[in-house]
């Protein structure tokens, strides 16, 4: 799963964080950043193709939406650099070893509970 570029990421949090699907023109004006409309579009259009955005007419123009949350993206690129290392399990332990531990403490417990849940082994 390849990393957003810069105009991705920041189209996409826009994305994320909208009620619901947005127009170009939307975007554009959210993003703040004196881009050309042409621009936003092309983008969003090469984010629909990639399947990171769906989307729906409206009128002459489209909505876009989010095809998947933030978290599933996050979760994939967590995924992707996981799959680099021949040691999987030296790798979390690092990762985790580097989180705040209010962060470790949460995910400790979101383990347990996924246990008792029977989501893992």
């Amino acid at each position: 799963m390849p990393k957003f570029g810069d105009l991705e990421s920041a189209i996409m949090t826009e994305v994320w964080q909208a009620e619901g699907p947005l127009l170009v023109r939307e975007i554009l004006d959210r993003l703040d950043r004196g881009l050309a409309y042409n621009t936003v579009q092309t983008v969003t259009e090469i984010l629909s193709r990639k399947g990171w955005l769906e989307k729906e007419r409206d009128g002459r123009a489209f909505r876009y939406a989010a095809a998947a949350t933030q978290s599933n993206y996050v979760a994939g690129l967590i995924q992707e650099a996981l799959s680099f290392s021949d040691d999987r399990a030296a790798a979390l332990v690092g990762f985790v070893e580097s989180m705040p531990s209010d962060e470790a403490n949460e995910l400790h417990q979101l383990l347990a509970q996924a246990r008792a849940e029977g989501n893992t082994p």
